[in-house]
């Protein structure tokens, strides 16, 4: 025996929700074979940017930074422990210029990349930040590494910041995906089992699929974005997930 369970993720102003198959217990109903090594690859790569935009649309929004940073020649470091050591130095001066100025504690996420100069033929370590609000000025002053560092107010579009989290996680650096301030906030995470019936969830998937109005009524105050069902061959069973924004 299957139930439909509707799991709703609320990361700032996106609401999304996921509907899938589980078991009684609650275990999820298996959608596939054993995956192979590339598909479970795939399956991690796509979790990774799922957690991060929503780890970013929960904690950050305009007025908050992305920062870009490099190093000049003359300071590369030469291996990614070095990276790790200048960048823990760069956000305790943020946090101390904050602290200065009467501001609350640096939220941060950030990523470490290395990439091959075509003209040097040396490795070239830069990262990219998400940052609380601050100055430009000072975000860029504070690095004080490279030749080139930019600060730009963060520009949302109606899905949220989902554009610069994916940019965030193209690329990591020797398996570490990002890291990460201890005091953001996490997503809401909401499950009701069993109050969506299969019968229910195909309809939703092959008939209602395009009807705005139903899905702003089910998700009352919000805006819908996207709906995209998926029925798997392999457990005969559909899938839905939803995306609404909250109205301003």
């Amino acid at each position: 025996m299957k139930i439909i369970r509707e799991k709703r993720i609320r990361a700032g102003k996106i609401l999304e929700a996921e509907f899938y198959p589980v078991f009684p217990s609650g275990r999820r109903v298996p959608e596939r074979r054993r995956p192979t090594r590339e598909e479970q690859k795939n399956l991690n790569d796509a979790n990774a940017r799922k957690k991060i935009v929503r780890l970013i649309n929960a904690n950050f929004d305009e007025g908050d930074l992305a920062i870009h940073g490099t190093y000049r020649d003359d300071e590369m470091p030469e291996s990614l422990d070095q990276v790790r050591r200048d960048l823990t130095n760069y956000i305790r001066r943020l946090r101390g210029w904050r602290r200065r100025h009467g501001l609350d504690d640096l939220k941060y996420i950030y990523v470490i990349e290395a990439k091959v100069s075509k003209r040097t033929g040396t490795l070239r370590w830069h990262y990219h930040m998400v940052a609380s609000g601050m100055d430009r000025d000072a975000a860029e002053r504070l690095w004080g590494h490279g030749d080139w560092t930019n600060a730009n107010r963060l520009q949302p579009n109606e899905f949220g910041l989902e554009g610069i989290a994916k940019y965030l996680v193209k690329s990591p650096v020797a398996g570490k995906r990002w890291a990460q301030s201890k005091n953001l906030k996490q997503p809401d995470v909401r499950k009701r089992d069993g109050k969506t019936s299969p019968r229910q969830l195909q309809r939703m998937c092959t008939q209602l699929v395009d009807d705005t109005d139903y899905w702003e009524r089910r998700y009352k105050g919000h805006r819908l974005l996207k709906v995209e069902p998926k029925y798997n061959d392999y457990n005969g069973c559909w899938y839905l997930y939803v995306t609404m924004r909250r109205r301003e």
